[in-house]
């Protein structure tokens, strides 16, 4: 009769699972848990800002060039001075503006669709789903490319970004403008459009 081998080794075949996941079917199981969140996007805060920052920094320059007036023409310094402080002042409201703008868009990618969400005086939501997307475009502008963001843009079967509105015969367009690190976003768009077709 074989005698068995030693306890520790008898101990790591008693631990041996036969059903242990490989790591194909685990990074499989993840991939499939991914998929299924939501993936909330905000637009970015550049283009809804960058004239307003501008304006800002026009505003503190003119107050700087203000000093020097004040002593051989106090009265033009002191007029300087009120429109330094104007420009800083609608610079600042113009980038308030623009936060107010920026956060009425919301964009979600879920596992069956693109949805574009807008919310300010009225409210509009618009569905694209995976099944009637058949390539996305990304558009950036040369701002765009330097403060990385751009819009996304998917292309249905009726057209460029054409998502039927509420109307019989209606068409409008749905795109997701102004988004952070567009590229990335297109692929993800994408990468979820091939899973829900293999799914």
């Amino acid at each position: 009769m074989k005698e068995a081998g030693p306890p520790d080794e008898l101990n790591r075949m008693g631990n041996r699972n036969p059903y242990r996941a490989t790591p194909g079917f685990t990074s499989r199981k993840i991939l499939s848990a991914q998929a299924k969140q939501d993936i909330k996007i905000k637009p970015s805060f550049v283009p809804f800002a960058w004239k307003g920052f501008v304006v800002v920094l026009l505003g503190i320059v003119v107050y700087g060039v203000s000093f020097l007036f004040k002593s051989p023409l106090p009265s033009t310094g002191s007029l300087l001075t009120y429109a330094a402080l104007a420009l800083i002042g609608l610079g600042v409201l113009d980038m308030l503006i623009g936060v107010v703008r920026r956060n009425a868009f919301t964009y979600l990618i879920t596992d069956s669709d693109v949805v574009v969400k807008k919310q300010l005086l009225r409210r509009s939501v618009r569905r694209i789903p995976f099944s009637s997307i058949s390539d996305v475009q990304v558009s950036q502008s040369i701002v765009g490319r330097l403060a990385r963001y751009g819009d996304v843009v998917p292309v249905t079967k009726s057209g460029y970004g054409l998502v039927r509105g509420t109307e019989p015969g209606e068409n409008i367009v749905a795109e997701m403008a102004d988004v952070p690190n567009p590229d990335k976003v297109a692929d993800l768009i994408m990468s979820r459009l091939r899973a829900s077709k293999v799914a």
